[in-house]
């Protein structure tokens, strides 16, 4: 009768071996697959742009060429009836801002919203809209993570210049260059609640909760200005690596290097005329 041999075991040296080329292995791989990671976030980020452009252009042929900039009262409010699907029903019962993108847009990305109410009909206060939330934002009480172009610009002589007045609804045609204009990108992070606090301010519904996604202030841009929550930079011109997503003035979407998000003449709209018909 033959002696069984002993079973095959590794030594504590081949054993170590195995566990560095193990850990040579995930070095290499890690960075590969956070990078994999990012661009998954980006790619969903452009894709719930791209509907929002779809829907930017899909208002502009309902409502006349009308488009929607910057929210609130701005210029021009007080000869200027806000151009919205909803709360223009009598001069009476309209609605007494210029409402934003966001209010105005969601009708053409959700059947489910009424138009003709403050709340849409939802009161979700935007956290059931998935088309506006981008993956690669730092989680916070914020349900809109995107931001549109109110920049008013003027001409000075032969100078344009930006200003520190909000612009107002504005038709499709009066746009020279809406191939190539800005219209929407990414909101920066908020992660000591500068700006959500007054945002989702007790009582705040989705009409007034949206007003506050746009860029009015050349500085909101730029970030060249004080640290407020008017004033400094709301755009992130990092969000995805080195750049951010963006949705041009003609509904298309791109990535675009953070050196042009923040290039006040690519907000430009090429429409430097105070008429607002």
């Amino acid at each position: 009768m033959r002696a069984r041999r002993p079973a095959a075991a590794f030594t504590l040296i081949e054993l170590l071996v195995v566990i560095a080329i193990m850990g040579i292995i995930m070095t290499i791989l890690l960075p590969s697959l956070a990078g994999a990671r990012r661009s998954a976030r980006q790619v969903k980020c452009l894709s719930n742009q791209k509907q929002i452009g779809t829907a930017l252009v899909g208002y502009a042929n309902t409502y006349q060429e009308w488009t929607p900039r910057e929210s609130g009262i701005s210029e021009g409010l007080t000869r200027f009836t806000p151009l919205v699907p909803a709360w223009q029903r009598s001069r009476t019962n309209r609605a007494s801002v210029n409402i934003s993108w966001a209010f105005n847009l969601r009708p053409f990305l959700d059947d489910r919203v009424d138009p003709s109410r403050g709340d849409q009909g939802l009161g979700d206060r935007y956290v059931d809209a998935p088309y506006y939330k981008d993956p690669a934002r730092l989680d916070d009480p914020h349900q809109i993570h995107y931001v549109n172009n109110g920049l008013k610009f003027r001409k000075f002589g032969p100078n344009v210049r930006t200003t520190t007045v909000g612009k107002p609804p504005t038709r499709m045609t009066r746009y020279k260059w809406a191939d190539r204009v800005m219209y929407l990108t990414c909101f920066t992070d908020d992660p000591a609640g500068f700006r959500w606090g007054n945002n989702y301010a007790p009582g705040n519904d989705e009409l007034q909760i949206s007003i506050f996604y746009d860029l009015w202030n050349p500085s909101s841009v730029t970030g060249l200005g004080p640290d407020t929550p008017t004033e400094a930079q709301r755009v992130a011109p990092r969000r995805h690596t080195n750049g951010a997503n963006v949705v041009y003035l003609d509904g298309h979407a791109a990535l675009v290097p953070g050196r042009d998000l923040t290039n006040p003449k690519n907000w430009d709209d090429g429409d430097y005329l105070d008429v607002f018909n």
